[in-house]
């Protein structure tokens, strides 16, 4: 199991907002939170496709813009990672 927290900023919102994303990385899948505050916050996670080898074989980087897209994809929501990857 990876965590990751990294610092981002929310692009698509109107103003651009700085919220936190927190990401549990297992084997075979993923769970990610993006919060703004305790009011403002979206989940999301992702299984791996039938017939893949899940997301152990992604690099760091790789493994963070997948989290990216698929957050941009399922919940609509476009951000830039603050302190790079």
């Amino acid at each position: 199991m990876q965590v990751y927290d990294r610092q981002i900023a929310v692009t698509n919102q109107g103003d651009i907002s700085h919220a936190r994303l927190k990401v549990i990385r297992l084997p075979g899948s993923w769970y990610a939170v993006i919060w703004e505050s305790p009011e403002r916050y979206a989940s999301f996670s992702q299984e791996p496709p039938l017939g893949s080898d899940g997301f152990e074989h992604m690099s760091d980087r790789d493994f963070l813009y997948r989290v990216q897209l698929v957050a941009s994809f399922s919940q609509g929501i476009d951000f830039e990672f603050e302190d790079g990857i």
